[in-house]
């Protein structure tokens, strides 16, 4: 087995480059010998870290899935808090466009947007929204970012001769959907 740095190789490790890969690549590019010859490992340790293909790329979307549970609610009220939320999940969303198309082929989205949903959730309730109120705005948010992210990359790979500045819309546009909300409410914690 070999070591990474002065310590021995870890399924971490296997799964973090297995991870760089697909970030820089795209999920056709991960197989096993790359991924060893990356690691400058054999194969069998490779299987013998994190299982065969499948596993690996399961635990490269449970990564993936860690990193969206990094998205953090920031500010004094709930408006602000969503917004951080909201902003987060755009950025995540537009960093990693291998991981998200390798989480949906793997119909792992809804699993994905989870953690993110929980927290805008939460400020929902503090604002006094439950039930199909809550679950109806936390939709249009969550179309929101998507729809935001998709223009954003639309624009980039196609170009057009009217530039959109797709963060000002979007920021623009949230406002529009937080204003129908409830007033600002402090977070009780």
């Amino acid at each position: 087995m070999r070591t990474t740095g002065t310590r021995p190789l870890t399924a971490d490790d296997v799964v973090e480059e297995a991870v760089r890969i697909v970030d820089a690549h795209g999920a056709d590019a991960l197989t096993m010998r790359r991924l060893a010859d990356e690691l400058g490992v054999a194969v069998t340790s490779i299987y013998w870290h994190v299982g065969n293909r499948e596993e690996l790329l399961d635990a490269v979307i449970d990564h993936l899935i860690e990193e969206m549970g990094t998205v953090r609610a920031r500010g004094r009220g709930s408006h602000e808090r969503i917004v951080t939320l909201a902003h987060g999940l755009r950025r995540t969303l537009l960093a990693r466009p291998q991981l998200i198309a390798l989480a949906h082929e793997r119909a792992q989205t809804t699993r994905m947007f989870q953690p993110v949903q929980a927290a805008i959730a939460r400020e929902l309730e503090v604002l006094g929204l439950t039930g199909a109120d809550a679950e109806r705005t936390l939709r249009a948010l969550q179309v929101h970012v998507v729809s935001s992210v998709l223009l954003e990359r639309t624009v980039d790979r196609l170009g057009t001769e009217d530039p959109v500045d797709a963060l000002d819309l979007f920021g623009f546009t949230l406002d529009a959907i937080l204003a129908t909300l409830p007033p600002h409410a402090t977070d009780p914690s």
